[in-house]
């Protein structure tokens, strides 16, 4: 192997970062992931079907069989192949049906569904996509549908099955808070088990909290994004709560919204997360303080979406900030750690050696020195300089520019011929040497000619008379 070659790859080998951390070698497989992921989602699928009826079926059916649909029509326009067993289309299919109301119309979910799977591909795939697809479809009903995707049906109403749901609708938890600064009269059972206004699935805080903690211990869900996440979120909502009552403001601002179901199943998806540790605390953080932000000064709802998409952006770069911060803070360590005590340690070696103690308030006397002294007769002679004009300057400049060129011009003579001359001995070196093993290597033949007599005029004539 050359040596540019050698170079090229110790370039290469220098460009690739590696992030060895415990969190990723105790990460599992997608496949598993995501199908704790599943078992949760159908906890909260059945949960919806007891409150709303058989609409909320229909509508995770009808979402979960557009998504696979579309993932292999997908797959086949952009020429890869289809992995029936990959899990997390449809896990992306229920998470969009449960972030939406039982009475929404069926036409938006075939384009919920469509939209996300279209991301997922736009980006390359399962393993490329920058953005969490079914984010990125809610935020896109919600904008575009917000009189669907932000009124549901009454508490205890049912939907009909097909056409026109025909049940009251009315605004969820969240606009009470935003828009009202109270919080409506319902029973902290009933805030427990979902019997609230809101999304088919995404109110449930109970079984919302005890799939989180399964997930975790099935190591599954990142606790660092999770934990830190919610923490941050929950101190800014006790230092700024939205009204007197703390702890009904915890439960309404758990309940309302995306909040809790985007933290378990949303925020830490293994595909937009960061690698190290460090980066996944810093993630957590961003999501919890941003989208406390957002709720209380926004006064939007649904705005937990947006603020995942923005740490989604933001955690393409967590890894190499984190890595240049503790990179920083290394470095001053052991620059604190090499300096600190330095006065300590000469002191303790001026002890040593038998020299006069230093105190922190000696004054230390330098010997004079005279750098600038004047001549000895006292006189102090001003060096006139002349100062030149710029077409002195610039002639001078081009004198000399121009003897640059001359120089460097002799000096490429001087090595073509150079290298001229080497060329032509190096030809006539190898051609001796040739001649010389071609000497050497064909044995010496002697070759002998035959020279013919010339006849006798005698003879010449005999030979005519006998002819």
């Amino acid at each position: 192997m050359s040596d540019n070659t050698n170079e090229l790859l110790n370039k290469f080998d220098s460009d690739v970062k590696t992030y060895e951390t415990s969190a990723v070698k105790k990460q599992r497989k997608s496949k598993s992931i995501y199908g704790d992921q599943l078992i949760c989602l159908l906890a909260l699928v059945g949960m919806s079907i007891w409150q709303s009826g058989y609409r909320a079926l229909v509508i995770c059916l009808s979402s979960v069989l557009v998504c696979i649909l579309s993932d292999m029509i997908f797959c086949r326009m952009t020429r890869k192949t289809y992995n029936p067993r990959d899990l997390s289309t449809i896990a992306s299919g229920l998470c969009i049906a449960l972030m939406m109301p039982a009475s929404v119309n069926y036409g938006i979910v075939v384009g919920g569904a469509l939209l996300a799977i279209a991301v997922k591909h736009i980006f390359g795939g399962k393993d490329n996509y920058i953005f969490n697809p079914t984010c990125v479809a809610i935020a896109f009903l919600i904008i575009c549908f917000p009189g669907d995707m932000l009124f549901y049906p009454a508490v205890g109403s049912q939907p009909e099955l097909w056409g026109d749901p025909n049940v009251p609708l009315v605004s969820g938890v969240e606009f009470y808070l935003l828009k009202l600064g109270t919080a409506p009269a319902v029973s902290l059972e009933n805030i427990m088990l979902g019997i609230t206004a809101g999304p088919m699935g995404t109110t449930q805080l109970l079984i919302i909290a005890v799939c989180g903690i399964c997930l975790m211990l099935r190591r599954s869900l990142s606790p660092l994004v999770t934990l830190f996440g919610l923490g941050s979120y929950c101190a800014l909502t006790v230092l700024f709560p939205v009204f007197s009552n703390i702890g009904d403001t915890m439960l309404m601002e758990l309940s309302g919204g995306y909040l809790l179901f985007g933290f378990v199943f949303l925020a830490a998806d293994p595909q937009t997360m960061p690698k190290t540790a460090f980066g996944k605390i810093i993630l957590g953080f961003v999501i919890g303080i941003v989208g406390c932000l957002f709720r209380h000064f926004g006064k939007v709802e649904g705005s937990f979406i947006f603020v995942i998409l923005i740490a989604n952006a933001l955690s393409l770069k967590l890894d190499d900030v984190c890595a240049a911060i503790v990179h920083g803070v290394k470095h001053a360590a052991g620059y604190m750690k090499s300096n600190m005590g330095r006065y300590e340690k000469l002191r303790s070696e001026a002890e040593n050696e038998g020299r006069p103690k230093l105190t922190d308030t000696m004054e230390i006397i330098v010997p004079p020195t005279n750098y600038n002294m004047p001549p000895i007769d006292n006189k102090v002679t001003k060096i006139n300089r002349k100062k030149t004009n710029i077409i002195t300057r610039y002639t001078e400049n081009l004198r000399i520019k121009r003897r640059k060129d001359e120089l460097v011009r002799k000096k490429q003579i001087r090595d073509s011929e150079n290298s001229y001359m080497n060329a032509m001995r190096s030809m006539i070196s190898k051609r001796k040497e040739r001649e010389t093993a071609q000497k050497t290597e064909e044995p010496k033949t002697v070759t002998g000619h035959i020279i013919k007599q010339p006849r006798k005029r005698s003879q010449q004539k005999n030979n005519k008379q006998g002819q």
